[in-house]
């Protein structure tokens, strides 16, 4: 059986798709402000890190950890800034 006999065809879209959101040069304050944190703690972690494995080669899984939560701060800091992931990139959403 086909999709469309199962009522599942898209042969038409059932409505225009929404306008497109209005482009900005610097994020939302909401989202700039939880990326400049999630920045200084990016850095703050990999400061850590190097102070911790400069320390004691004992605390290397310590620096390790830091250095992962630096990395992924750091990450989620960029898409923060500049303006937040976009889940909305359905064609009829």
């Amino acid at each position: 059986m086909s999709d469309e006999e199962h009522g599942h065809g898209f042969s038409e879209m059932p409505h225009e798709p929404a306008p497109p959101e209005k482009r900005r040069l610097v994020a939302e304050p909401p989202l700039l402000a939880r990326g400049v944190a999630l920045g200084a703690l990016a850095v703050g972690a990999g400061w850590l890190g190097i102070a911790a494995l400069q320390k004691s080669a004992l605390l290397a899984p310590l620096a390790a950890a830091l250095g992962i939560v630096g990395a992924l701060a750091g990450w989620a800091a960029a898409i923060h800034v500049t303006g937040g992931q976009k889940f909305d990139d359905h064609p009829f959403v």
